[in-house]
């Protein structure tokens, strides 16, 4: 840390800051290298499929990086599935899950091939029969069961916790699933699952993947069976990092046990999103004020709910926390205590409350780590917020993705 400047390779983030402007998502390519191989390489089985949740960051030089290493694509609508066949994934690369699709959407995947994730007996019989009229060439589906576990000391955002769950089929339907689908000739060819977010236990996981294995078993057709995502990424101090050897040692046998039962090989698929990018995001932001607030201290920022929006969604001290440091004064004693806050009057405009961190002033610059994930793509601008910058930083080459907002 030359300076005692804060670095992102070998780069300067505080000259990177100044030469294009804030706020400035900062993506480090390497990262995501580091992390799918890491999480390939804990989970040793033949058939298997990483499938990244495009929506955590849909940028085309991050989905570019992830074709090259051989990922696997879980889209959320036709738009980013047709954003992925663009990248370059192949057709059989691309996993959907989605829900309330209009008409024209399922008659455009149909006349494309996709293979989607159903999360109800209603929409596949409307898809039955668009595939009917369109005369549609892949009969295979898979399913999104509805997921009911409890899980304590979690970010969770799933059933347990809302009342009016919506997401999946249940099992008590699986008899008239089977039947809708015979009516139309479709073969239920996988099962797909999720429970939660940013997990780091590993228990709610294990509970989950002998749930869906269980469900699998009763449908004689299955080539896959997708264990979904909500892997976490430690952010707090006291948080350790998710076990991803002991999953995959859990998720393989499982997968042996598939084998058995079903007499042949089974795919399997997992959705990382986050766990892939989270950690290779960096956002930059300027001190524009200080401001002693009685028994505390602000440090407003260039930034706020409209280019950040994690922090207020999940809570700031919650599943929205998010590190931050002094990209000035990185080496630096932190002896002041600060609440950052964004630049909208919005009330709950805090990106981070109560951080240590070296005295600040004016034209200082912070890093908030982690935001390589729901940062960018999350951004409503609200209100009247400039465009952040995003760049890319990948073997030692910097790609400008978006420029800065200049007004």
């Amino acid at each position: 840390m030359e300076n005692n400047h804060f670095k992102i390779g070998k780069f300067d983030v505080v000259e990177l800051a100044k030469k294009i402007g804030t706020p400035l998502y900062v993506y480090y390519g390497e990262t995501i290298e580091e992390n799918f191989k890491k999480i390939s390489s804990a989970i040793p089985y033949e058939m298997k499929q990483i499938h990244y949740a495009i929506m955590c960051n849909d940028r085309s030089d991050i989905l570019k990086i992830l074709l090259n290493l051989g990922a696997h694509i879980q889209a959320n609508s036709l738009k980013e599935y047709k954003l992925a066949r663009k990248i370059g994934f192949a057709n059989e690369k691309i996993s959907i899950a989605t829900t309330n699709m209009s008409a024209s959407d399922m008659r455009e995947f149909a006349r494309l091939g996709a293979m989607i994730n159903f999360d109800s007996v209603e929409e596949i019989e409307r898809f039955g029969k668009i595939a009917l009229e369109c005369n549609a060439k892949n009969k295979k589906i898979g399913i999104r069961i509805f997921v009911h576990q409890e899980t304590t000391g979690q970010y969770t955002t799933n059933a347990p916790y809302l009342p009016k769950a919506r997401v999946g089929i249940k099992q008590e339907k699986f008899s008239e699933l089977k039947n809708t689908a015979k009516k139309f000739d479709l073969k239920i060819v996988g099962v797909h699952g999720y429970l939660a977010s940013n997990m780091l236990d590993l228990e709610p996981f294990l509970e989950l993947n002998k749930f869906l294995f269980d469900c699998a078993k009763q449908f004689s057709d299955i080539e896959y069976i997708n264990f979904g995502a909500g892997f976490g990424i430690a952010l707090k101090p006291n948080e350790k990092d998710f076990d991803w050897k002991a999953y995959g040692e859990n998720v393989i046998s499982i997968m042996k046990e598939a084998e058995e039962f079903f007499g042949r090989k089974i795919n399997l698929k997992i959705e990382p999103g986050r766990s892939l990018v989270g950690n290779v995001g960096t956002l930059l932001t300027e001190v524009t004020s200080i401001k002693n607030m009685d028994s505390w201290k602000e440090a407003g920022v260039d930034c706020g709910f409209g280019v950040f929006a994690r922090p207020y969604i999940y809570k700031w001290n919650e599943g929205g926390y998010h590190p931050v440091v002094s990209a000035d004064n990185f080496k630096q004693e932190s002896n002041e205590t600060y609440t950052i806050c964004g630049n909208s009057v919005l009330q709950g405009d805090y990106l981070a409350e109560d951080r240590k961190l070296p005295s600040l002033k004016i034209g200082d610059f912070l890093a908030i780590l982690q935001t390589g994930a729901y940062g960018a793509t999350m951004m409503s601008l609200f209100p009247g917020m400039r465009r952040a910058g995003e760049i890319l930083i990948y073997r030692n080459k910097i790609k400008v993705i978006y420029k800065t907002e200049k007004i």
